[in-house]
């Protein structure tokens, strides 16, 4: 059975590719489109999707705050911000409201149906589950790779891995220290440099030296 989903974009060419891309997959039924906040509380008051894809910035309000407000009617609806924005403070809002991705405009197919893919092998992983265990959790927070769960390395957190790619997913042409990740999404500075030399390693992020106006240059990392 196809996954429900709710769009609210205000840019009909933007709205227009996501609903084609997604009923083209096969797995997909658009229940409705919205392109203002009222429109969307309409949707969201007659039908609780399976996803819900989120601009932020209306002409009538906020993405974000439309999720403080239906927090109810949304347990059980996964939500992908759309953004064009890279201020920190959105990123660190909607993390605390725990959207699952962000797509960053302008959105690339693969990148969008990477997130699909990644929606869809959490829903499969959940609806198989009959207990929730540790190896449940550790493979619902961590990032899917050819439909198989990603085995983590000891001192690596699935949840902390998420945010922190969720960082970069936002961002994706900045550099950024360890210093900001840590800030951004809540540990110290150590912690954060394990969790970017492990996507280092995983050829995730690209490290590089960023030098400053004065004092040593800085190790930097970003997407590759």
């Amino acid at each position: 059975m196809p996954y429900s989903c709710i769009i609210v974009e205000d840019q009909p060419h933007v709205a227009q590719y996501l609903a084609q891309y997604l009923i083209q997959t096969g797995r997909y039924m658009v229940m409705g489109m919205a392109n203002n906040v009222a429109a969307a509380e309409a949707l969201l008051g007659a039908m609780q999707p399976d996803l819900l894809l989120l601009d932020v910035y209306l002409p009538d309000g906020n993405g974000l705050e439309l999720m403080k407000t239906h927090q109810d009617k949304l347990q059980k609806t996964e939500v992908f911000l759309l953004t064009a924005a890279k201020e920190v403070q959105v990123l660190e809002q909607a993390m605390k409201l725990g959207v699952s991705d962000f797509l960053v405009k302008p959105i690339l197919q693969s990148r969008l149906e990477q997130a699909l893919q990644n929606f869809e092998n959490r829903h499969k992983q959940l609806s198989g589950a009959s207990e929730l265990t540790q190896t449940v959790v550790d493979q619902f927070f961590s990032r899917q790779s050819d439909g198989k769960a990603q085995r983590l390395p000891k001192g690596v957190d699935g949840l902390t891995l998420q945010k922190i790619q969720q960082v970069f997913t936002a961002a994706p042409k900045d550099s950024l220290s360890a210093q900001q990740v840590g800030d951004t999404v809540g540990v110290s500075r150590s912690t954060a440099r394990r969790y970017l030399e492990y996507l280092l390693e995983t050829e995730e992020l690209i490290a590089e030296q960023v030098y400053g106006n004065v004092g040593r240059p800085e190790r930097c990392y970003r997407l590759r």
